[in-house]
């Protein structure tokens, strides 16, 4: 099977994480959009977080920056993409404690 191109529009890094998860895995036509959304998501974060960074948290009228909600937005739909992908899943260890708990 051919692996899917990532869209030119996402940035290097996302484009390095669209290879390596289509590497990995064999995502169905749904999942691809749902993982270009997740990207796309990601990308408009990290752009939100340089605008903040570049012009600050509160604007000159004394208000929060708006990229602040675009961030935490983004962010939000990035990481509920990749949960809906079951990519967010950790290994689970054994039930109970945590050993060294006490």
């Amino acid at each position: 099977m051919r692996r899917p191109t990532p869209p030119r529009h996402l940035s290097k890094e996302t484009r390095a994480v669209w290879r390596r998860l289509n590497g990995e895995y064999e995502l169905g036509d749904d999942a691809q959009l749902i993982l270009r959304a997740a990207l796309e998501s990601w990308d408009r974060a990290q752009e939100a977080r340089r605008l903040v960074s570049r012009q600050g948290l509160m604007t000159p009228e004394g208000r929060r920056h708006p990229g602040c909600d675009v961030e935490k937005q983004a962010y939000s739909l990035f990481l509920r993409a990749m949960r809906q992908l079951g990519l967010d899943i950790v290994e689970p260890g054994p039930p109970g404690r945590p050993p060294g708990g006490g």
